[in-house]
């Protein structure tokens, strides 16, 4: 940073353009802390807001097939089905958890696998 010389009667036009840009620096350090803020509160969705949030705007019969299949993540509270919009986000990237098939299949080859160990064992 550059160093300057102030003249005594220049004092008080040097604290003027400190503290505006101190002011202006709170603006900007109060408007991450509200983004950050606002970002840490978890979004519940309906399966009606979940239609429309999704991109290609499903009917609810299909995200009710979705949740009955488990292909979608979800929780239910009472009768009522609610979607976490981080979970949401995370499945439409494609890092969510296993699907039925996968964990089908990571099951049969553990099973075909414990069988050829007891058939080496015998």
């Amino acid at each position: 940073m550059e160093e300057k010389s102030i003249r005594f009667e220049d004092i008080p036009n040097a604290i003027t353009g400190v503290l505006k840009k101190l002011s202006s620096l709170e603006d900007k350090i109060d408007g991450i802390y509200e983004l950050v803020q606002s970002e840490k509160e978890e979004t519940w969705f309906t399966v009606a807001e979940l239609c429309a949030y999704l991109p290609t705007h499903p009917v609810e019969h299909t995200i009710y097939c979705w949740t009955s299949s488990r292909e979608i993540p979800f929780h239910k509270r009472g009768k009522r089905i609610m979607f976490l919009k981080s979970e949401i986000d995370e499945w439409l990237q494609g890092v969510k958890g296993k699907s039925k098939n996968e964990i089908q299949r990571e099951a049969e080859e553990y099973v075909s696998s414990v069988q050829r160990k007891n058939r080496r064992l015998l």
